[in-house]
């Protein structure tokens, strides 16, 4: 009898060790992979923040984060899928001034904005760059405005459809009262080969995608976004030197999925912001010719909500209707 109530006592106690740990794995652990979606394709500015930011988060939370990259539609695809997924903090957007965008420039967004999705942190900002063809012969921006006016109808912007790059030349031709004539390409890539070949003559772009073309003579630049010159490009004069400050910079930020918790978003802003102000990525960031962030979540959708007001008046008063 005593070696039964010894065997049953020890069988109790070795159970009673095995389930001790168990509540505490289950809080600690995970119930799936971080997923950051990228609504552009592999290798674009996006993903590689994107591919950036998830190594070192996951080594701050201990959890496996991946990338999946889900193009089209402006961005737009994308974004539905991290909207509709499920609100628990386990997956987020990587998305750009598109979201701001297509409140202004579509009729019918897939996903209403801004409220589809819940802004997390900035990562990062970056000039555009308003770059000209190297056979062009204009080499300033003043001297593009006056050959333009000198040569009504001859020359021509590359754009990708209703946006904020296509409202901005838009305004640059009112403002400086010139004109030109809008010539539509699928994608960036495509619109930068017609800009080499001087089929069109000047676009905007991000200033990093263009630098290697400006040191071989092939692209010129004119003028770049921003408060401060570029140190890519210091003797090119900023938009707000030139009288058009409403040209804004570039950015990437990081959205979950509509109705996630504050408090889940809280959590997300404290890692992600803490990863994006680490010395290791912030330098990743600057390598890329952007600007690391790290904003609140007040302060990103302030920066959405201004965007989406003031494009929404320079668009309308320009004659420009959502399609």
């Amino acid at each position: 009898m005593p070696q039964s109530i010894e065997r049953r006592s020890a069988l109790l106690l070795a159970l009673a060790l095995l389930a001790q740990p168990l509540p505490v794995l289950a809080q600690n652990a995970p119930a799936r992979p971080m997923r950051i979606i990228v609504p552009y394709p592999p290798g674009s500015p996006p993903d590689a923040l994107a591919r950036i930011i998830s190594e070192s988060l996951a080594k701050r939370t201990g959890q496996t984060t991946v990338i999946e990259n889900k193009p089209g539609a402006g961005g737009m695809i994308g974004a539905k899928a991290v909207s509709d997924a499920e609100p628990d903090g386990n997956t987020l957007l990587m998305f750009t001034p598109a979201w701001s965008a297509a409140k202004v420039f579509q009729a019918k967004p897939l996903v209403p904005v801004p409220d589809g999705l819940e802004p997390v942190t900035m990562v990062a900002e970056g000039a555009f760059a308003l770059a000209a063809s190297g056979k062009f012969p204009p080499k300033s921006f003043d001297e593009f405005v006056i050959h333009a006016k000198a040569n009504p109808g001859m020359v021509n912007f590359a754009t990708v459809g209703l946006g904020d790059l296509h409202l901005y030349l838009v305004l640059m031709q009112k403002e400086k009262n010139f004109k030109m004539e809008g010539i539509q390409y699928k994608g960036s890539a495509e619109y930068v080969g017609a800009l080499i070949s001087n089929d069109v003559q000047v676009g905007i772009t991000p200033q990093y995608s263009v630098l290697p073309l400006v040191k071989e003579g092939r692209l010129r630049i004119l003028a770049v976004s921003g408060d401060a010159r570029s140190t890519v490009y210091p003797e090119v004069p900023t938009f707000k030197e030139l009288g058009l400050p409403q040209i804004r910079n570039n950015w990437f930020s990081l959205f979950a999925p509509r109705h996630t918790p504050a408090a889940v978003v809280r959590k997300l802003n404290d890692d992600l912001t803490a990863v994006i102000k680490t010395p290791e990525v912030s330098r990743r960031i600057r390598e890329l010719y952007f600007e690391p962030v790290g904003s609140s979540v007040a302060q990103l959708r302030q920066r959405i909500d201004t965007e989406i007001t003031e494009w929404t008046t320079l668009a309308r008063a320009a004659g420009i209707q959502p399609e």
